[in-house]
């Protein structure tokens, strides 16, 4: 019995953690994004204005997944 307890327990733990672990990975996702950004900026050719304006819809959609899961961490922050 106590090792299925300690299952539990060690997968309560993970669930708890596994948000966290999320958000890092879109955190260095955004960042990546913003560098391409600032990387396409300096060439102004119209392939790159395409590819910045993708982008940043991209980068949009990653930042609203970045709200959505903080405002799930801490529902009285919300969205």
């Amino acid at each position: 019995m106590s090792t299925i307890k300690a299952f539990l327990v060690a997968a309560a733990a993970y669930l708890k953690v596994l948000p966290l672990l999320h958000l890092r990975s879109l955190y260095k996702e955004l960042d990546n994004y913003e560098d391409e950004i600032f990387k396409l900026a300096a060439s102004g050719t119209a392939a790159d204005e395409l590819r910045m304006e993708v982008l940043a819809k991209r980068k949009g959609r990653v930042d609203k997944q970045i709200r959505h899961i903080l405002a799930c961490i801490d529902p009285e922050k919300g969205v």
